[in-house]
């Protein structure tokens, strides 16, 4: 596949991503929080930042996978990391926003001043170790052999 329409179709899946996300979260939470699109807006965005990188290394990897059998080690340690550093910001900050919105917090400032920067922290945090994990399957140089007596 052509990086081009790689490229494009990754940057039309974020589009649909912000679209989707933006608007559904503003409408679920209009009954609870004026204005919603306060909410909404930042929720999109951060569903596009994450689908855009993903969708990218997700066509690539399948592409190197059909070309070769399987996919590089590069791609494979950039789709894990962002695959990590989604989950990272996903799980940390929304434990974050769980814990300050149990508090006297409003749901929006829990979720922008204590869910939004604990989550990015923790993402990178978690891209950066899984980042650094060795791919190649073989032990590393100072370990003891396996079978050894």
């Amino acid at each position: 596949m052509n990086t081009v329409l790689k490229i494009a179709g990754s940057l039309f899946v974020g589009v649909l991503g912000v679209l989707v996300v933006g608007i559904g979260v503003t409408e679920a939470l209009a009954p609870y929080v004026w204005p919603s699109a306060m909410l909404g807006l930042p929720a999109g965005l951060a569903a596009a930042i994450a689908l855009v990188p993903l969708t990218y290394l997700g066509l690539t990897y399948r592409e190197e996978r059909t070309a070769t059998g399987r996919p590089s080690e590069r791609t494979l340690r950039r789709f894990w990391a962002t695959v990590a550093a989604i989950g990272g910001f996903v799980g940390g900050g929304g434990l974050a926003m769980a814990v300050l919105w149990t508090q006297a917090v409003g749901l929006a400032t829990a979720m922008l001043v204590g869910g939004l920067p604990v989550g990015v922290v923790i993402g990178a945090l978690a891209a950066f170790l899984v980042s650094r994990r060795d791919w190649t399957g073989r032990a590393s140089p100072g370990s003891p052999p396996t079978n050894s007596s």
